[in-house]
């Protein structure tokens, strides 16, 4: 679906990938969702990281049908971009929140594809974004991921508190969890990582 068939004016959620394979070749794609309610960094970030996620586990590089099909598997309560998306979203007014993935090959020492995410925050009808944030790796975008799941749920449980509301008490109860995962998947990168660097040092001193 072109950018053009979505309602005119609907504040958007973009998450817009380049994919580079060994070749340098760069692919790219895009999808969209209506902002409102869950197209924050909070909340789709998880989508992102449980694909790189899922690629370490399959030992399998990224592609741009890969991320789509992965993206438009509608799961659980949250729901994920789904529209296809051809615009360019750091020109567009209606994308209030984008996603810009950058990935490349696995690293044949860790496992772990090449990544790097750019979250650019505007107010709807703002100019220029108002927020810009750069993470490079899947630890970096993992820790990232689990910080603001952290604040999403430490506000959620106030608002619940606030209004009594038992929906908003589950959705704290959900962004909690999810931190406490991406924390996980933080630490696996991590101690991946460092045995890299381990290896390394140990070829260094034998060699």
């Amino acid at each position: 679906m072109l950018r053009s068939e979505l309602r005119l004016r609907t504040p958007l959620f973009v998450a817009q990938a380049a994919v580079v394979n060994h070749t340098g070749l760069t692919a790219r794609t895009g999808l969209a969702m209506p902002a409102a309610p869950f197209g924050t960094p909070a909340w789709q970030l998880p989508t992102l990281l449980s694909y790189l996620h899922r690629l370490r586990q399959d030992q399998e590089d990224p592609s741009p049908d890969r991320w789509r099909t992965h993206t438009q598997r509608q799961t659980g309560t949250v729901p994920r971009p789904y529209t296809r998306y051809q615009a360019d979203a750091l020109h567009d007014p209606d994308a209030v929140c984008v996603l810009d993935i950058q990935l490349g090959p696995r690293d044949e020492a860790t496992g772990w594809p090449a990544a790097h995410l750019a979250v650019i925050e505007q107010e709807e009808d703002a100019c220029p974004f108002g927020r810009l944030t750069h993470r490079h790796g899947v630890e970096a975008i993992a820790a990232y991921t689990a910080e603001e799941l952290t604040a999403e749920h430490a506000a959620l449980s106030d608002r619940a508190r606030q209004h009594r509301d038992t929906y908003l008490q589950q959705l704290a109860k959900l962004a909690r969890r999810a931190a406490e995962w991406a924390e996980k998947v933080r630490s696996a990168a991590h101690a991946d990582a460092v045995h890299v660097q381990a290896d390394r040092a140990r070829a260094r001193i034998t060699g």
